[in-house]
């Protein structure tokens, strides 16, 4: 008898155990969680792609890679301190060439060659692209477009001065090996307090490719004219 309830007890006792062993299992089972989302993670493995250079980098590499044949093909806008005239400014421009056929109107052929030239001009002056201000910052003169001649074509030929300008004097100047006119009008500016003023207007050419450089006086003055002869004086084509 006694040895039938022993039995009975360790019999329940294994019972017990075992259902105590199997909450412990289901319990103890690990929570899934989603998995995170890795769409925008590279593989750590696999090769980043190389990153977009910036702006100036570009820059800074484009100009330091150009060769010879490349770097003539560039335009170019510099100012620098003229090794020319103490006190005085040098411009260099690189810039493509126009066509004209009344010089007055001026258009833009595709595959137009470039025309580099160089031009000294005062210190107290400031050149913003075409435009050329005083110390006052009172436009003073500007860069007209280069020209290159067409075959047959002759420096201003089919040229007369418009209804709103009066020729005051045409005369034909020498620069170098370069010839050119000289050509002094009196214009009627529209609106704006300046009632009229003289257009100076240089023209040199090679009988190729043509400068072009108006200066603006508000009335004929033979010191101002004297430095405008001055700046034309160095004026030169770049090869």
């Amino acid at each position: 008898m006694n040895r039938l309830i022993k039995r009975l007890l360790i019999l329940m006792l294994v019972a017990i155990l075992i259902l105590a062993g199997c909450a412990k299992e289901n319990n103890s089972k690990p929570v899934v969680s989603q998995p995170p989302d890795t769409s925008s993670v590279g593989n750590e493995n696999e090769p980043v792609p190389e990153q977009a250079a910036s702006p100036d980098k570009n820059i800074g590499d484009t100009n330091s890679d150009l060769t010879d044949e490349n770097a003539d093909s560039e335009t170019m806008f510099k100012v620098q301190d003229s090794k020319q005239i103490q006190g005085w400014k040098e411009l260099i421009v690189k810039d493509y060439a126009y066509t004209t056929e009344d010089w007055e109107s001026y258009s833009f052929r595709e595959n137009s060659p470039i025309i580099s030239y160089s031009l000294h001009f005062p210190g107290n002056w400031n050149v913003d692209y075409s435009i050329f201000t005083d110390e006052n910052g009172a436009k003073v003169a500007e860069l007209l477009p280069t020209i290159i001649m067409k075959e047959g074509q002759s420096l201003l030929d089919n040229w007369e001065p418009n209804s709103e300008c009066e020729l005051v004097s045409r005369e034909n100047i020498k620069v170098g090996n370069l010839t050119g006119v000289k050509i002094i009008l009196k214009s009627y500016p529209y609106g704006g307090d300046i009632e009229m003023w003289y257009p100076h207007t240089y023209y040199l050419t090679d009988d190729k490719q043509v400068f072009i450089m108006s200066f603006y006086a508000l009335e004929l003055d033979s010191e101002e004219q004297k430095l405008f002869d001055k700046i034309i004086k160095t004026f030169q084509f770049l090869s």
